[in-house]
C-alpha cells in the first residue's frame, strides 16, 4: 500500500482502493484550474453504500473535511424537506467550492417522486454548477432509482466494506491502539480471522467493550468472547464445569463438516456457555447464494448426524439445529422457487402468509422444504460416516480443554494428512452443484 494513501483519512481504517480514488478526486477539486477546459467533467456526486456499521458516514464526514470549504448538511428534519433541499443547494451554489452531505439518501427519498426529481435537477440540472460536490450514503442502494444514481449524477459509487485480511488487520490494529490495548502477533492474526466479514462498527464495539471489561491485561481470546457476546448475547463459561460428551460430539460434528466439506464457510472456534455448546463460522466471501444457504443447512444437521454416528441417536438438544435447518429451507424454497415457479411467492407473501397465499400453497412450500432438509440430511450422513474417528478425537479434546480455537480444531482434525487430501477431492463431489448431490 502507498504510504501517502495510508496517511490519507487516518481515522478511516482499511478501504485503501476507495481512499486512493477519493484522493484523486480531491486533487481535481482543489486545483480546478489545472483541468483547463475539462472542468465541466468533474464528478458531481459520490455515493457510499453498504450495510449498517460499515463506516460510510465516518468516511463521508472525514472526506468532506479534506476540501477545506463550506459544508452543507441535508438532514431531512425540516417541515418541508423539498424546500430544505432546494434552499441548501441554492446556498451551496453561491460558494466557489462547496460540499452537500446527505446521510441515508435511500430513506430520505423513500416513495417521494417529487423529491427524487428535485435531486436529479440539482445534480445535473439546466443551471450548471461546477463548484458543488454531493456526498451521500445509503444502506440499501437498490432503493435509489436508477435515474438518480446513474453516471452524470452520482459519478462514483463505492461499496464500503473491508476487503481482504490486510484491511481487517489495519482496522483491528487501529481500534486496539485507540483503546490502549496491545496483543501478540499470533493473537492479532486470531483476531483478524475472527473479525473477517464483520463490519468496522462491530470490531470497534468488541475491542472497546473488552477494554472496559478487562482493562490493560485484556487478551485476544477475551476480545473474541466479547465479540460473540455482542452478536449472540452469550459469554463462554468462566467456571470449570464438566461437559456432557454428547454436547462435545455434537459441536465436533459441526466443526468437522466445516473443516472437511464446506466450500463457503470456515470453522471458527468451539466454546460452551450455560446455554450449551456453540461452534462459530465465517463465510469465505460476503455473498449469499443457494450453495451458501444449503451449506448452512448441512452444517446445522452435522451436529445431530455426529451424535447418531458416534452414539447411535441424537438428543433433544438438536431441536434448535433442526428448527434452524427447516426455517432456512423454507426460506430457500420460497425465495429461489426451488419447488417450481407456480409455487414461488415474494418476500411480502413470505412474511405475511395471509396476503395472496392459499393454505394449499403454504402446505406445498412446507412439504418442499421438508423434502429438501431430508435430502441434505442423507448427504451429510453419507459423507460424515468416514470421519467418525476425527469427530471423536475432537470431542475428546473438548472434554479435556472445554473449548477449542480454530488452530486447535484444524490440528486435531488434520492429524491424518492422507485422509485430508482424499477429503478435498470428495468435498467438491458433494457440493450443491456436484453430480452426486444433484442425484441424491
Amino acid at each position: 500500500m502507498d504510504k501517502e494513501i495510508s496517511n490519507f483519512l487516518p481515522k478511516v481504517y482499511g478501504l485503501w482502493r476507495i481512499k486512493e480514488e477519493l484522493k484523486v478526486i480531491l486533487g481535481w477539486y482543489k486545483d480546478p484550474e489545472s483541468m483547463g477546459k475539462r472542468k465541466h467533467l468533474l464528478p458531481k456526486g459520490i455515493l457510499f453504500y453498504g450495510g449498517p456499521g460499515c463506516g460510510k458516514t465516518l468516511l463521508m464526514r472525514e472526506y468532506s473535511k479534506e476540501f477545506d470549504c463550506p459544508v452543507f448538511l441535508i438532514e431531512g428534519n425540516a417541515e418541508d424537506v423539498q424546500v430544505e433541499v432546494i434552499d441548501t443547494y441554492e446556498k451551496a451554489s453561491k460558494e466557489p467550492l462547496s460540499i452537500v452531505i446527505i446521510d441515508e439518501l435511500d430513506r430520505l427519498i423513500d416513495k417521494d417522486d417529487k423529491l427524487i426529481r428535485i435531486f436529479q435537477a440539482k445534480l445535473d440540472g439546466f443551471k450548471e454548477n461546477l463548484g458543488t460536490l454531493t456526498l451521500a450514503t445509503a444502506n440499501d442502494v437498490d432503493k435509489i432509482p436508477e435515474p438518480l444514481k446513474r453516471e452524470g449524477r452520482f459519478d462514483r459509487r463505492f461499496d464500503i466494506h473491508l476487503q481482504g485480511k490486510d484491511e481487517v488487520r489495519e482496522t483491528v490494529e487501529g481500534f486496539l491502539f485507540s483503546a490502549g490495548l496491545s496483543v501478540e502477533k499470533e493473537e492479532l492474526e486470531e483476531l483478524v480471522e475472527d473479525f473477517r466479514c464483520d463490519p468496522a462498527s462491530h470490531i470497534r464495539a468488541a475491542i472497546n467493550s473488552a477494554a472496559l471489561r478487562y482493562g490493560d491485561d485484556c487478551t485476544a481470546e477475551q476480545i473474541m468472547d466479547v465479540s460473540h457476546f455482542i452478536a449472540w448475547g452469550r459469554l463462554p463459561r468462566k467456571e470449570e464445569v464438566e461437559i456432557d460428551r454428547r454436547f462435545a460430539i455434537h459441536e465436533a460434528g459441526h466443526a468437522a463438516y466445516l473443516h472437511f466439506f464446506s466450500e463457503t464457510m470456515d470453522c471458527g472456534r468451539i466454546y460452551f456457555t450455560a446455554a450449551g455448546g456453540f461452534t462459530t463460522s465465517k463465510p469465505r466471501k460476503k455473498i449469499s447464494s443457494i450453495l451458501s444457504v444449503t451449506e448452512d443447512i448441512r452444517c446445522s444437521l452435522a451436529g445431530l448426524v455426529a451424535e447418531e454416528i458416534c452414539i447411535g441417536r441424537h438428543g433433544y438438544g438438536s431441536h434448535r439445529d433442526l428448527t434452524q435447518a427447516h426455517n432456512q429451507a423454507y426460506h430457500l424454497v420460497n425465495t429461489q422457487a426451488l419447488n417450481g415457479v407456480e409455487n414461488h411467492c415474494n418476500s411480502r407473501e413470505e412474511y405475511e402468509p395471509s396476503v395472496n397465499m392459499s393454505q394449499a400453497k403454504m402446505r406445498n412450500m412446507e412439504r418442499a422444504s421438508r423434502r429438501f432438509v431430508a435430502k441434505q440430511y442423507r448427504i451429510v450422513r453419507r459423507i460424515m460416516k468416514k470421519k467418525r474417528g476425527q469427530i471423536e478425537a475432537l470431542a475428546d479434546f473438548l472434554m479435556e480443554h472445554g473449548k477449542a480455537t480454530k488452530k486447535e480444531i484444524e490440528a486435531v482434525l488434520s492429524a491424518n494428512p492422507e485422509r485430508r487430501k482424499k477429503r478435498c477431492r470428495k468435498g467438491k463431489q458433494h457440493g450443491m452443484l456436484g453430480k452426486r448431490s444433484a442425484m441424491a
